[in-house]
């Protein structure tokens, strides 16, 4: 099997809401920013600096959380782990495209927007959603905590951390680190020598056998 045809199969198995939700969150913001008022409004502010990333997130969790059979997976030759990230690579690279997009028309039309700090943020602040979210699903089996998570963690930034710590590089390099360190964490969870690896071996039963045996 091809590269090309294994990233074909990747994106279907993510589904839609892999593009459609960081594409309507990305329209969403730059509708609240384009009819507000010279600047934005508070609103058109909070929905560009969370919605894309609150969006990607929770289609992070749903590409983890729609594998209907994870045992098969224990009788395939490439871990689960790289299957998992190469899937979150899509919704990574749609929510990139979708950034650029929206930083950009938003600087073109003149909005009080420096866009290398809010490309920064934003890639900061989906990166850490998105890591929770895939390590709550990962540990819990449902994307119903890593929405709870995600919810919690915007309004932490909009009530909390934007009134204490700076924009930009201040909240999107701790953001950056804490996302990689929780999606390496989730993805060692689904590593054979991991806890939910362990938890599938053992209630994969005899027909499938281990990643070792297969």
């Amino acid at each position: 099997m091809t590269a090309a045809t294994w990233w074909t199969h990747e994106v279907r198995r993510c589904g839609r809401q892999a593009y459609a939700l960081p594409l309507l969150a990305a329209l969403l913001a730059y509708a609240a920013m384009a009819t507000g008022p010279d600047g934005g409004a508070l609103l058109g502010r909070a929905l560009l600096t969370t919605a894309l990333p609150a969006a990607t997130a929770l289609a992070c969790a749903a590409i983890v959380a729609r594998e209907p059979m994870l045992e098969l997976h224990l009788s395939l030759p490439t871990p689960y782990a790289r299957t998992v990230a190469r899937r979150l690579a899509w919704p990574a690279a749609v929510t990139s495209v979708a950034a650029v997009a929206l930083v950009t028309l938003l600087a073109a039309t003149g909005r009080d927007l420096d866009p290398a700090p809010a490309l920064l943020e934003l890639a900061g602040l989906a990166a850490l959603l998105s890591g929770a979210a895939v390590w709550a699903t990962v540990r819990t089996g449902s994307a119903a905590p890593a929405t709870g998570l995600v919810v919690a963690a915007v309004l932490a930034k909009l009530l909390l951390v934007d009134r204490v710590v700076p924009d930009g590089a201040a909240q999107a390099v701790p953001a950056l680190l804490a996302g990689a360190w929780l999606t390496a964490l989730a993805l060692r969870a689904l590593g054979p020598g991991g806890p939910t690896g362990t938890r599938l071996r053992h209630t994969a039963g005899p027909h499938l056998g281990t990643r070792e045996e297969a």
